[in-house]
């Protein structure tokens, strides 16, 4: 009998539930920003004023953000909505792309899963980028298996206007379209008489390769290009300004607290130049930018939340005093914006809103080793390869970087890196939970897994609402 009302469930329920919980919390608070809002804000700002002080960013969100808050004035509604948009946008996209793989029921309860992950909610109603080019990465999935390659392309390039971590989603088609390539082609012929021949790729399928590949690069370097030309961005020296504290450990200085100096009389940059065009763009990205040492790993005081090897054990997120220390957002006390402690600009005390970027322990390390297991199994077993094959390939392109990243890079790794992650595992546990035979286990398996889920969204986040609300 408690299956019933599962069954009657349809995606336009679950966009409906996210929108509604949404719009319960996006406008709190309403008169500061929170974690990066601050930075891709000020920049937006910036932008706005004809300037670029950021180019070790790339620039799509600060265009959204300068066209919102021209039309709609310059608040958190004009903010974070489009990105609210975005997030819904995503679970549809997401589970358009999970029904070519399982059921309509299992699509749903990973598209559920999804919308409950605490990481993923907050980056769907905040000032932040990782979702709207999650998006488009997931688009360009999706027209992917539609076989339209050349959209799948322009998705990707424009994509990474917003985000260059969109590379992931290039990376995991290519993985997958070479490992279904193959598999379909020893379904077709038997292994003994596989010969070089018939796994040459032919003449239209590498025409077709290349011309994907031009339009990914010609729909990045065009629009990057143009917006080069007609906002000439800053290079300044450092591109990244560091601030050394009494510790020995060094913090990369945010945008607005540059400017925060910079009003009350302090040099901490000086211009050294502009940037023309998308060459010394990508230039200043790769050697001054994000992947510079202005984000060594080493030289921080980080907590374990910090190592993505942690994201997928089952260990407590660890918080610190002055709730930073490495689970990635949320100021819940402070002064005025102008005043400064400990090197961070503060807000004061609104309503009892605290977005904490912690790992989510309810989810994904069950999920990844649950996925894990679903596409070993189905390998050795010789079973459901098509869905081994792109939960394994989405694994690897998502998971997989930020690791190698880390080991050989040393750069600082926060949680929500994981987020292009989350929505693969969540599909990829529901997969392995398919697998069992016995359909009350199998029910209470998903079931439980979705609870724990909707559990530790309650705990960490409108919990805290619903008590300001009632005055507990």
């Amino acid at each position: 009998m408690l299956r019933l009302p599962f069954e009657r469930v349809t995606i336009t329920h679950i966009l409906l539930m996210a929108l509604v919980l949404h719009a319960f919390v996006i406008s709190h608070p309403q008169d500061w920003l929170v974690f990066d809002e601050l930075l891709f804000s000020w920049a937006s700002r910036t932008l706005l004023a004809g300037e670029d002080r950021t180019p070790y960013q790339m620039p799509g969100i600060h265009i959204i953000g300068a066209i919102t808050i021209s039309i709609f004035g310059d608040n958190w509604f004009s903010l974070r909505t489009p990105v609210a948009i975005f997030g819904i946008l995503t679970l549809f996209v997401f589970y358009a792309v999970s029904i070519r793989f399982t059921s309509k029921q299992n699509a749903l309860l990973a598209t559920t899963i999804l919308s409950f992950d605490t990481i993923f909610f907050f980056h769907s109603q905040l000032f932040l980028r990782d979702v709207p080019m999650m998006f488009f990465g997931m688009m360009s999935f999706y027209l992917y298996l539609k076989k339209k390659y050349y959209l799948a392309a322009f998705c990707l390039g424009f994509g990474a206007l917003i985000k260059e971590t969109i590379i992931f989603f290039l990376i995991m088609i290519t993985i997958y379209h070479i490992t279904i390539k193959y598999h379909n082609i020893r379904q077709k012929i038997l292994p003994s008489i596989l010969s070089v021949k018939e796994i040459k790729p032919k003449f239209d399928s590498v025409k077709t390769s290349v011309i994907f590949l031009l339009i990914v690069a010609s729909s990045f370097l065009i629009p990057l290009w143009i917006y080069d030309v007609i906002i000439t961005p800053i290079e300044y020296e450092p591109a990244i300004p560091i601030r050394y504290n009494a510790d020995g450990t060094e913090n990369a200085i945010p945008y607005p607290l540059i400017l925060v100096y910079e009003s009350r009389g302090y040099i901490v940059q000086n211009q050294t130049g502009i940037i023309t065009n998308p060459i010394e763009h990508l230039e200043l990205y790769f050697t001054k930018g994000l992947l510079s040492g202005a984000y060594d790993a080493t030289k921080k005081n980080v907590t374990q939340n910090y190592l993505p090897h942690n994201w997928i054990l089952p260990i407590p997120p660890a918080g610190t005093e002055s709730g930073r220390g490495g689970i990635g957002m949320g100021f819940k006390r402070a002064e005025p914006f102008d005043d400064v402690r400990a090197g961070w600009p503060h807000k004061g005390e609104v309503l009892g809103v605290e977005r904490l970027g912690y790992q989510n322990v309810a989810l994904w390390p069950v999920a990844f080793w649950g996925s894990i297991v679903f596409v070993g199994y189905s390998i050795i077993r010789k079973t459901d390869r098509k869905n081994s094959l792109f939960i394994g390939a989405a694994i690897l392109s998502m998971y997989v970087p930020y690791l190698l990243i880390h080991i050989f890079n040393g750069r600082v790794m926060l949680p929500y890196y994981f987020i292009l992650t989350v929505p693969f595992i969540s599909l990829g546990i529901v997969l392995l939970f398919d697998k069992i035979t016995n359909s009350k286990v199998r029910f209470f398996l998903k079931l439980a897994l979705l609870s724990g889920v909707v559990a530790w969204f309650v705990w960490f986040f409108p919990i805290k609402i619903l008590g300001e609300i009632s005055g507990l």
